[in-house]
């Protein structure tokens, strides 16, 4: 099998586990590439639909189309029980909330016990037939609030934490994801976040909302992992603020970093989405919704805005091979972009000073991801001591084992671990972690002087750069903002924005989503898969 394909056991659509069987026969009874959860919703009130006529319309999307995606791992067996069992409840006055009936996927690391019969495994193959013993806390929160779980999603192997060179979309399980905007395939030679690439490491959640296998979906961010494949698929998404979101359950890079969050189409449905996921009592909402925050046009009044240069904040050559005509595309939507947010916010600034993010760097290596090497062998085996059904138990053991597999694990063209080797031989002493988190701390101060020096509230720069690191340092939120599609290859372009609290980011979103035009959905994908 080769290296894009993955090594896994695959039935039919590319799919590991139970497979529906579907009939594509039938006329649809939705359009899954343009209807949000929040509509899906609306149809379920009204009785236009039940939840088991949802989940039996995603099966077939998934069947048709993740056999060249790549975006689904396994289904849950049980969602249509699930669905069933929602129903019954509605049809009694007994509604949860917004997710009620609604089917989300999960990225292929968050855990789910075993009754829901589908593996974690973070795309690595030694980690097949692993569960949680208990659901991840995030997925009991969702159970709570009515919602089915679909299933799990591709992702960058061990969440593009297994070793350098790898590609950001791959995994020696899942095989190569594909970006369902860009005819072709992902090219390569484009580099890790080519203009090609589907961006990660949640990718298959991205893909999967993009091309209308669930209306919403779970991603995790350790640095950058929700924001680079939402900007990829024109999506929306919150990264939390760090510790916001609980990770306990999930297959940790750093415990420390590790943010769980939403991705979805519409601010309403990130809104929702990320309410059942938030700690109660987060003191920017109490009790109440996150889409109290959503204020449409109105929102701009509340926002003052700085922007960052598109020249000088943009991936070098190392991670995005170098493209002329695209880059040109690229800056210019990115300043008419700029240039429509001056007329509307209350206050506007025009590339406002913020650090290079290579001032991070600490002895010439990048601090966070120095930090992910200090942190993944010691979470990850304590992780580990709550799975059961795999003989791998520890960092060390992982490595061994994928060495003993390196035919399948290591493959010619993907065959570094050295992540992983470094994380299992770091030296746990206190001093070297310690002056990391002061390195990163002392540059991350640059954020808030920035919006005290021009007395902003949002700092928005172009969605191709490392704004996830001044997330990561400073512990603020981070979204994600379609902002349009190039014409050298149809690839979706966005903007990141980074604030100090989710309320400030959900109005900018919303008040965006309402003077921008609507993101489209992806159609290269469907010529694609029909030549498999």
């Amino acid at each position: 099998m080769s290296t894009d394909e993955g090594h896994g056991t695959f039935g039919k659509a590319h799919l590991a586990g139970w497979v529906p069987t579907v009939s594509n026969d039938e006329s649809p009874l939705f359009d899954p590439l343009r209807t949000s959860a929040s509509r899906l919703q609306e149809l379920l009130t009204s009785g236009e639909l039940t939840s088991v006529q949802i989940v039996k319309q995603y099966h077939p999307q998934i069947m048709t189309y993740n056999g060249y995606l790549k975006a689904v791992y396994q289904l849950a067996p049980g969602a249509v029980d699930r669905a069933k069992q929602l129903d019954d409840m509605r049809a009694n006055g007994d509604v949860r909330g917004p997710l009620h009936g609604i089917p989300v996927l999960l990225k292929d690391n968050v855990g789910t016990d075993p009754t829901m019969k589908m593996d974690n495994t973070g795309g690595n193959l030694a980690l097949v037939g692993s569960t949680v013993v208990s659901n991840a806390q995030i997925v009991t929160r969702l159970l709570e609030a009515g919602a089915i779980i679909l299933g799990k999603t591709t992702l960058s192997e061990l969440m593009w934490f297994k070793g350098t060179g790898i590609s950001c979309r791959w995994s020696a399980l899942h095989g190569q994801s594909q970006n369902p905007y860009i005819a072709g395939g992902v090219d390569k030679n484009d580099g890790p976040g080519g203009h090609s690439s589907p961006g990660g490491s949640s990718s298959g959640s991205a893909i999967s909302v993009a091309a209308g296998f669930a209306p919403m979906a779970i991603g995790t961010e350790t640095e950058g992992s929700l924001v680079s494949p939402s900007n990829r698929q024109s999506l929306f998404t919150v990264k939390s603020a760090l510790g916001t979101i609980p990770n306990n359950g999930i297959i940790p890079v750093s415990c420390y970093l590790d943010v769980p969050g939403p991705i979805c189409t519409t601010v309403e449905d990130t809104a929702d989405l990320l309410t059942v996921l938030t700690d109660n009592g987060n003191p920017d909402i109490g009790d109440a919704s996150y889409s109290s925050a959503l204020k449409g046009g109105d929102g701009w009044r509340d926002l003052r805005i700085g922007t960052l240069d598109p020249e000088r904040f943009r991936l070098d050559e190392s991670m995005q091979a170098s493209n002329p005509e695209a880059i040109a595309q690229i800056k210019d939507a990115t300043l008419h972009g700029y240039e429509r947010l001056k007329t509307l916010a209350a206050k506007y600034h025009h590339f406002v000073t913020l650090r290079d993010d290579s001032d991070f760097d600490y002895e010439g290596a990048n601090p966070f991801v120095e930090l992910m090497i200090a942190d993944f062998g010691p979470d990850f085996d304590k992780y580990m001591r709550g799975t059961q059904g795999t003989s791998v138990s520890s960092a060390k053991e992982l490595q061994e084992w994928n060495l003993a597999h390196a035919k399948e694990v290591l493959p010619t063209e993907f065959p570094n671990q050295d992540l992983i080797d470094r994380s299992v031989a770091f030296d746990h002493g206190p001093h070297y972690r310690q002056k990391l988190m002061e390195c990163i701390t002392e540059v991350s101060q640059s954020f808030p002087d920035t919006l005290e020096k021009y007395d902003i509230n949002v700092i928005i720069g172009p969605g191709d750069i490392w704004f996830s690191k001044y997330s990561a340092a400073t512990a603020f939120p981070l979204c994600s903002l379609p902002l349009g599609y190039i014409d050298f290859n149809g690839r979706p372009i966005g903007l990141l924005a980074i604030a100090k609290s989710e309320v400030t980011l959900l109005t900018l979103m919303s008040a965006f989503e309402s003077s921008f035009p609507p993101r489209k959905p992806p159609s290269a994908f469907l010529s694609e898969a029909a030549r498999i």
